[in-house]
């Protein structure tokens, strides 16, 4: 079990690029992926996507924010 949520963890981080266990949205990944774990879903795509969209959707200026930013640069 916690194989398959470090592996949807490590999917989210790394779509993400979070660096460090520091990161804010590292934080929202992990509660993200433990929790939705914990009901029922064990499934690593659909953890990682579920934790990049709430960590997307965590931050108040997502349409023009460091997201978009990332993308270009990468």
């Amino acid at each position: 079990d916690w194989d398959l949520m470090q592996a949807a963890y490590d999917k989210a981080a790394k779509t993400l690029v979070v660096k460090s266990s520091t990161d804010d949205d590292a934080k929202i990944i992990a509660d993200t992926v433990m929790t939705a774990f914990n009901r029922g879903n064990k499934d690593i795509n659909s953890l990682a996507a579920l934790a990049v969209i709430t960590a997307v959707n965590s931050h108040p200026d997502t349409g023009s924010g460091r997201y978009d930013q990332r993308k270009r640069s990468g």
